[in-house]
């Protein structure tokens, strides 16, 4: 179960890096399923991912946004 589990983390980090991510933590929690009427194993992924956006030009963005930082 952990390498099944394992793979499935591997190709998370995988997707993410091809579509331009940095992963930059990842996480894996494996746990007997918490519901009493089920005894299958559970597993928890969290992955940290960073991706840097280019600069946005000033002329395009609405002064109005609700969306504008500055």
């Amino acid at each position: 179960m952990n390498e099944d589990v394992l793979d499935e983390q591997r190709e998370l980090v995988s997707l993410l890096e091809d579509a331009g991510w940095d992963v930059t933590e990842a996480e894996l929690s494996v746990y007997e399923s918490p519901w009493e009427d089920d005894d299958s194993p559970e597993a928890t992924v969290t992955l940290t991912a960073r991706k840097l956006f280019a600069e946005v030009d000033e002329s395009d963005v609405d002064e109005g946004s609700e969306f504008r930082i500055n």
